[in-house]
């Protein structure tokens, strides 16, 4: 697989957007669907237009179907504010370090601000039944300017552990780059559920993060049963059908601490 061949960024030319300087969120599927949840949540409250979409022989063969419009599985909104890059299905192992790295290509070539990669976590049992590591948000930062912004804005930075998935890569290609880049973690109540409170927890820190862009978290525990709805239907009417042959599969993102 040839790694310029394997993933193709497609520009909507109806909806030209310029990024300069604007914040880019990535939402890969996670632990409780929190950062799907949180892209989706974005999508609707910020109205915002699709501005590109991602192309790729290895990701599932699906669509995505938005107010009755097909999608594709990878996709990026925006607008005068920010983008978000939003996606149902994690990607397959050999094509999680090309993704990471084009999408770092993507946001140099527009000039982006600071990315921000969301997701849940499962905490182990002891951390679960704990209030305080229940509600608590937990940056990693790619280098010391990123850092600097998550202590700003008063986001626990968590010391020591041991990160997989996409959030691993991009960490990777952003400190290789010394590009400032940052991922935010919730801990989510149920691996499988898709968990509302830990997508506002990390709305909350996105707002302390980015305070120009005034999300407001409130509006999801009220549209949360629609959102997870739309997810649970979607993702399970668009799932890929088990190949005849074994393939390897993508890791789901994790943190072990």
């Amino acid at each position: 697989m040839q790694e310029s061949e394997a993933i193709q960024f497609k520009m909507d030319v109806k909806v030209p957007w310029h990024g300069e300087g604007l914040p880019v969120l990535v939402c890969f599927p996670s632990v409780g669907l929190a950062s799907t949840v949180v892209g989706h949540y974005l999508i609707r409250s910020k109205n915002l237009a699709r501005i590109a979409a991602v192309y790729s022989e290895y990701l599932p063969p699906a669509t995505v179907i938005i107010d009755s419009f097909p999608n594709p599985s990878v996709r990026i909104h925006g607008d005068g504010t920010m983008a978000t890059l939003v996606s149902e299905f994690p990607p397959p192992l050999e094509l999680i370090a090309p993704m990471a790295a084009k999408i770092l290509d993507w946001t140099a070539k527009q000039g982006s601000g600071l990315v921000v990669a969301v997701e849940g976590i499962l905490g182990k049992k002891e951390q679960a039944g704990s209030t305080e590591n229940r509600e608590s948000v937990l940056g990693i930062p790619s280098n010391p300017a990123a850092k600097q912004q998550l202590q700003k804005a008063g986001i626990q930075l968590l010391e020591e552990g041991i990160v997989g998935g996409v959030t691993a890569a991009l960490l990777n290609e952003a400190a290789a780059r010394d590009v400032p880049l940052v991922v935010l973690f919730a801990m989510a109540a149920d691996e499988d559920l898709p968990d509302h409170g830990a997508a506002a927890r990390l709305l909350e820190s996105i707002n302390l993060l980015l305070p120009n862009l005034k999300i407001d978290p409130q509006p999801l525990f009220a549209q949360a049963r629609m959102i997870e709805q739309t997810l649970r239907t979607s993702m399970k009417l668009h799932r890929p059908a088990e190949p005849a042959t074994p393939t390897v599969k993508g890791h789901e993102p994790s943190i072990y601490g």
